[in-house]
C-alpha cells in the first residue's frame, strides 16, 4: 500500500484549466486523458495535498451521492491556485447549506424544496416571459449590434432571481458586481474580502426589510412560516441569489454562442421548436459551465471503486469531464439537440443537486427560444476567435458576445 501511494504521489497531476486551442466548448485535453487511464485518478492540489480528481460520469453520481465524501468545509481544498480563490475553512452562516451534511443540510433542503418545485416553477412562467420579451425589446430597439451578455444573459437571471428573493431594483447592478468578483480566480483576497462584505451588507438590509414587512417573495415567506434566524437567512439567500444567477447567466451567453458556432444545430432547432427541452439538456450537458467542483473530503478511511480512500482526502469531480463520458454517450464531444441527454450531471446528483434546476431549465427554454425567434438572422458580429472566454473563473463562459441581426 505505501508502494501505491507513493506511485499515486508521483503520477498526480495539476487540475487543468486551460482549454484546447480553437475548441471553447470541449473540457481541458487532461480530463479525457485522466478519463482513459481511470474514471478516479491522483490530483495535486497547489498546497501540495495529493486527493483524487473523479471524471466518469458513473463515478460521479456515485461520489457525489455518497455521504461518506462530506461538503463540510472544514479540510476543503481549491484545485486551482489564484490569490483570493482559496476555500476558506472559517465559520460560515449558519444557513449555508451547501456546505452542510445531513441532517443539518436535509432540515435546510425540506425549508426551501417547496419554493423550486416543478408546479411553483411553471406558475413563473408567464412573469419570466414578460421580462425576456421586455430585455428583447430593449436590445432589438439599438438597432445593433449589442454584447448579448450585457443586454440579455446577465439581466434575465438576476430580474428572476431578485424578485423571487425581494431585491430591490436599485441594488442589482451592485450585486451583479459582488458576484463577479466572488466568482473570478483572478480577483485579490481584498477585492473577495470587500465584495463579501458589500454583499452582506445588502443582504442584511433585505433580511430586516422582509422582517418589517414580509413580501410575497421566498425572503419574505421564509420569514413568516420559519424560525429561521437573521444569520439563517442571510446564508440561505446568499446562495439562492448566486446559484441562480451566474450559472444560467453563462449558460445563456455559451449556449447561444455554440449554437451559432454549430448552424445545422441551431437550423433543426428553428425548423423544429418542439426540440427546445432537448436541446436545453444537450446544451447543459455539452457545455456543463461549473468547471471547478464539486469538492469533497473524505469523512473516514474507507474501499471506493477499488482504491483505498483516506479520511481527510479532497476529492474534486470535473462536471465537465463526466458529461463527456464515452460510457454515459454515444459520441459525446457532439453537440446533438436530439441525442435526449437526460442523464447529465450538469446540475451535480445526490442530495446536493441544484435545488433550483427546475428553474433554471424554464429560463433556459424560454430564453433561447423568444432570443432565435425574435432574431432569425441572428449572428456574431466578430470573429469567432475575438470571442473571449471565462477560463479562469469557476463557472465558465465567454466574457462577452458581440451579435448581430
Amino acid at each position: 500500500m505505501t508502494q501505491s501511494r507513493e506511485s499515486e504521489n508521483r503520477l498526480a497531476r495539476s487540475f487543468p484549466t486551460a482549454r484546447p486551442s480553437g475548441c471553447p466548448f470541449d473540457p481541458p485535453a487532461p480530463f479525457t486523458e485522466a478519463r482513459e487511464e481511470c474514471p478516479i485518478t491522483p490530483l495535486r492540489y497547489p498546497d501540495g495535498h495529493v486527493g483524487r480528481l473523479v471524471t466518469g460520469l458513473q463515478s460521479a453520481r456515485t461520489v457525489l451521492g455518497d455521504t461518506r465524501f462530506s461538503s463540510l468545509p472544514a479540510g476543503k481544498r481549491s484545485p486551482v491556485k489564484v490569490p483570493g480563490s482559496e476555500l476558506s475553512t472559517d465559520a460560515l452562516p449558519p444557513g449555508m447549506f451547501v456546505n452542510m451534511d445531513p441532517p443539518e443540510h436535509t432540515r435546510y433542503r425540506r425549508l426551501l424544496s417547496k419554493h423550486f418545485t416543478i408546479r411553483r416553477v411553471r406558475e413563473l412562467r408567464p412573469r419570466i416571459q414578460e421580462m425576456t420579451d421586455r430585455l428583447l425589446d430593449e436590445m432589438e430597439s439599438t438597432g445593433g449590434p449589442v454584447d448579448l451578455v450585457q443586454a440579455f444573459a446577465k439581466p434575465l437571471p438576476t430580474l428572476v432571481t431578485s424578485e423571487l428573493l425581494g431585491l430591490p431594483e436599485a441594488d442589482r447592478s451592485q450585486f451583479g458586481h459582488h458576484v463577479d468578483v466572488l466568482f473570478s480566480l483572478s480577483s485579490s483576497g481584498e477585492e473577495m474580502q470587500q465584495s463579501m462584505m458589500g454583499l452582506g451588507g445588502m443582504l442584511n438590509a433585505l433580511i430586516a426589510a422582509a422582517r418589517k414587512d414580509p413580501g410575497p417573495d421566498i425572503l419574505g415567506r421564509l420569514t413568516v412560516e420559519t424560525d429561521l434566524t437573521d444569520e439563517e437567512l442571510l446564508g440561505i439567500t446568499i446562495v439562492l441569489l448566486i446559484a441562480g444567477l451566474e450559472t444560467t447567466t453563462n449558460m445563456l451567453a455559451l449556449g447561444t454562442y455554440a449554437l451559432l458556432r454549430h448552424p445545422e444545430q441551431l437550423a433543426a432547432l428553428r425548423a423544429d421548436w418542439s426540440l427546445m427541452d432537448d436541446a436545453v439538456e444537450e446544451l447543459l450537458r455539452y457545455l456543463s459551465v461549473v468547471q471547478i467542483g464539486p469538492i469533497r473530503v473524505a469523512a473516514e478511511d474507507f474501499e471506493f471503486e477499488g482504491q483505498s480512500i483516506r479520511k481527510g482526502e479532497v476529492v474534486t469531480v470535473s462536471l465537465p469531464a463526466a458529461n463527456r463520458d464515452p460510457l454515459g454517450f454515444d459520441d459525446p464531444d457532439s453537440l446533438d439537440i436530439r441525442r435526449g441527454a437526460t442523464r447529465h450531471v450538469a446540475f451535480g446528483s445526490g442530495p446536493h443537486q441544484c435545488m433550483g434546476h427546475h428553474l433554471a431549465r424554464l429560463e433556459l427554454s424560454i430564453g433561447y427560444e423568444s432570443l432565435l425567434r425574435r432574431f432569425p438572422r441572428l449572428e456574431l458580429a466578430v470573429p469567432a476567435e475575438e470571442v473571449g472566454t471565462r477560463e479562469m473563473m469557476v463557472t465558465y463562459g465567454v466574457l462577452g458576445l458581440p451579435v448581430r441581426w
